[in-house]
């Protein structure tokens, strides 16, 4: 697959009142609500963003971040960053099963929280070894970076119910 790079030169960034995102390629086109996605988000975050306009049609591929100027820049990084919002877990406090679900109740790098989750099988991902995803009901997503770096009493909550 290649990528199409945008031309920064040939491209405006726009923020209409509605907080939106709109992109203008000069003599191509313009695209209205566009999302920012990272291609490489864990090895490279800030290069090769692509982003899709509202039709989830690609718009085209930003090289780097550090090359867009301001304010496109900060409205592409806030965008980013409510996208992958990803709080890590420093420890469980108790985990609880009620029809079907599970109820978390977690110290994050974000503060504690109280999440639900579908089924275990369902809702927990090992990505790698010791390193964990939790994914709740709203489809937002908690990180366990490594299960020997929490707790004992922590540990043997989660690999009671996992």
């Amino acid at each position: 697959m290649e990528l199409s790079y945008l031309n920064l030169k040939t491209t405006q960034f726009e923020q209409p009142p509605d907080g939106t995102l709109r992109v203008i390629v000069t003599d191509d086109r313009c695209a209205m609500r566009v999302d920012a996605h990272r291609a490489f988000p864990l090895s490279h975050p800030e290069e090769h963003i692509v982003l899709r306009d509202g039709g989830n049609t690609e718009v085209g591929v930003l090289e780097s971040l550090s090359h867009v100027p301001e304010p496109a820049v900060s409205w592409l990084r806030a965008q980013l960053h409510r996208r992958y919002f990803l709080p890590r877990v420093s420890a469980i406090f108790a985990i609880t099963e009620k029809f079907g679900s599970s109820v978390w109740e977690l110290d994050t790098d974000r503060g504690q929280r109280t999440v639900t989750t579908g089924a275990m099988n369902e809702s927990v991902h090992e990505i790698e070894p010791g390193r964990y995803l939790l994914t709740d009901v709203e489809g937002n997503r908690y990180e366990i970076r490594d299960l020997n770096e929490l707790d004992p009493d922590s540990r043997a909550r989660f690999l009671g119910k996992y």
